[in-house]
């Protein structure tokens, strides 16, 4: 439902499709990206979105229908496994009914392949390395982010290899060869790993910094309707109260103790007496978690910036960590900027 404080979404480059959020068309962003040499980014090839578990058949149908034919999930095993909890209920009763091999069947019969392309191995779901990513994104600057992505960037050559090839393998734009050949990228929220992508994506392809920032910045929309529902959930976590209680007592959040709340969450342990948390810290909190699944520019201006100081540019991060070749690298150009 629309309201004041939840518009429609802007269409370019949202598009409404029951079931999946923050949706969009990338290169549609602000009228349309362009690079410094004035020529533009290919439409109705890169697109985004938070995940993807809970489409059905119409659903498929709508996404096959934008022209999308290749879907590539960054998301961990933990999380695919829990996003499906979600769908078939296992989450609250664990008779939840195993629907996968139909959503699978769905979206094949319509012309929709998924590609699994994890950032993160199942071992980088471990109580301490999630504490050190919870730390990072809920700092008041954008070091964490900053941080956080770089986290990304180093996991993530494979992963991002395998859409990058496939990207520089799609017919040119103009040849006569136009079936549908569209890329949906998607983690959980569409939002860090996506979007650290994109961002090298694009800085790859001449697109501006504060053009790849607002791109970037749209998740705020895309996601803003569900802001308050998301940080309810992290707000309800285990993490959160221990970074609560260490609000109480005036110390730094710390890792360790992070960790072993996750730990005692994760086996039935309960984390001691309850405690009942004062309303300006869970205000604090609650500013936290917000910039937490926020997108703001000034996070991807710092990623930016890390990535020249780390790497030099996008280019030699693909060449260094993605293991992507000068041919490689030229076809994506050819494929995905349209001269004037």
């Amino acid at each position: 439902m629309t309201t004041p404080q939840n518009p429609p979404l802007p269409s370019p480059p949202f598009y409404t499709i029951s079931n999946i959020n923050n949706l969009r068309d990338a290169a549609l962003s602000s009228g349309g990206l362009t690079t410094s040499s004035g020529a533009s980014i290919r439409p109705g090839v890169l697109f985004r979105s938070a995940e993807v578990s809970k489409l059905d058949s119409e659903g498929w149908k709508a996404i096959h229908d934008l022209g999308i034919s290749h879907v590539f999930d960054l998301r961990s095993k933990p999380e695919v496994d829990k996003g499906w909890k979600g769908v078939t209920g296992e989450a609250e009763n664990g008779d939840g009914k195993d629907v996968r091999a139909g959503w699978e069947e769905s979206m094949k019969e319509v012309g929709v392949s998924r590609v699994w392309c994890p950032v993160f191995n199942e071992a980088d779901y471990s109580p301490e390395r999630l504490a050190e990513r919870y730390m990072k994104y809920m700092g008041e600057s954008t070091d964490g982010f900053v941080q956080a992505y770089r986290d990304i960037l180093m996991h993530a050559g494979p992963a991002f290899a395998a859409i990058l090839r496939y990207l520089a393998n799609l017919p040119r734009p103009g040849d006569e060869d136009m079936r549908k050949v569209g890329a949906l990228i998607h983690c959980t929220a569409g939002k860090d790993r996506t979007g650290i992508f994109f961002a090298i994506l694009f800085s790859f392809l001449g697109v501006s910094n504060s053009a790849i920032a607002e791109e970037y910045n749209l998740t705020e929309l895309g996601l803003g309707h569900m802001r308050d529902e998301i940080a309810g959930r992290v707000m309800q976590s285990p993490g959160f109260r221990t970074y609560a209680l260490s609000q109480m007592a005036g110390k730094e959040l710390n890792a360790e103790h992070l960790a072993d709340a996750l730990k005692s969450n994760a086996d039935g342990r309960t984390n001691g007496a309850e405690v009942v948390i004062p309303e300006e810290v869970l205000e604090k909190g609650r500013r936290a978690v917000l910039r937490m699944v926020g997108a703001r520019r000034e996070s991807m201006f710092g990623a930016l910036e890390m990535v020249g100081k780390e790497w030099g540019s996008a280019e030699e991060y693909m060449k260094q960590v993605c293991g992507m070749q000068d041919g490689e690298l030229e076809a994506l150009r050819r494929n995905l900027v349209v001269e004037s």
